[in-house]
């Protein structure tokens, strides 16, 4: 399949999609948030790590989010998310038990 003309029934294809946002956007906003929010939660962020990536320009959804609704609506958020999706550690530990044997 040629470069600039994908496969559209290719599952790799990427699809963007779009919110739909009435008046100030902000309910599409405040669902934005808790995605990013969520997401992050699952792979293991903190509640300071998950403020500083809203709070950072680079992260331009989070950061819009962050603008839009305050930073006392994304402590809200934060703290939600963490409390469902924040409760699980993962760690991987290589130690003499854990390795194969000779």
């Amino acid at each position: 399949m040629p470069k600039n003309d994908p496969d559209p029934q290719d599952p790799n294809v990427l699809v963007g999609v779009s919110l739909p946002a009435t008046g100030d956007g902000a309910h599409a906003m405040r669902e934005m948030a808790y995605a990013f929010a969520e997401e992050f939660a699952v792979l293991g962020h903190d509640e300071s790590q998950l403020m500083s990536l809203f709070r950072r320009p680079f992260y331009a959804g989070a950061h819009q989010a962050f603008q839009v609704l305050g930073e006392a609506e994304i402590s809200k958020i934060i703290r939600e998310s963490l409390g469902v999706w924040g409760g699980y550690r993962f760690v991987v530990r290589d130690t003499k038990e854990d390795s194969c044997p000779e």
